[in-house]
């Protein structure tokens, strides 16, 4: 899908927002609404698993108002060029790698967002509503906070 026609490409193209350059805007791949539905669908389990705490080995949470979110974020254990698939609506997601996503946290996420963010191992999620990131794994040795 073209990046203009995402209907929420103002929170990265727009000099009102934030105003990526190319180089950014070029690792953000807008999705069809055809396929962000089928990553809606896809993710609901895991989605499901972290809301209620199971079928991951360990969890870890943190507020995202708190100042430290992008840190907390790197220290997830993610590699920064793992690709991702972030959705937040069953027409509206894109796909990404790990550090875009956590340099331009802000951008990615406001208050009033519900975002499910997975890869396509299935073995880690990380899901934030309601101003709390929830970030489930089976693979990345992290203790509780």
């Amino acid at each position: 899908m073209p990046f203009d026609q995402f209907p929420i490409h103002w929170r990265f193209d727009n000099d009102s927002w934030n105003q990526l350059n190319q180089i950014h805007l070029d690792q953000i791949k807008p999705m069809t609404p055809q396929a962000s539905n089928f990553l809606w669908n896809y993710s609901s389990e895991i989605t499901k698993n972290l809301m209620e705490g199971k079928n991951f080995n360990c969890f870890r949470a943190i507020n995202t108002e708190d100042e430290t979110i992008k840190k907390w974020l790197f220290h997830t254990g993610l590699a920064f060029q793992k690709d991702i698939y972030v959705v937040w609506q069953p027409d509206i997601a894109v796909s990404t790698n790990w550090k875009i996503f956590v340099k331009f946290f802000d951008d990615f996420y406001y208050s009033c967002d519900e975002i499910s963010i997975f890869d396509n191992s299935l073995n880690w999620g990380l899901y934030i509503h309601r101003n709390k990131v929830v970030f489930g794994s089976n693979i990345y040795d992290q203790h509780l906070i």
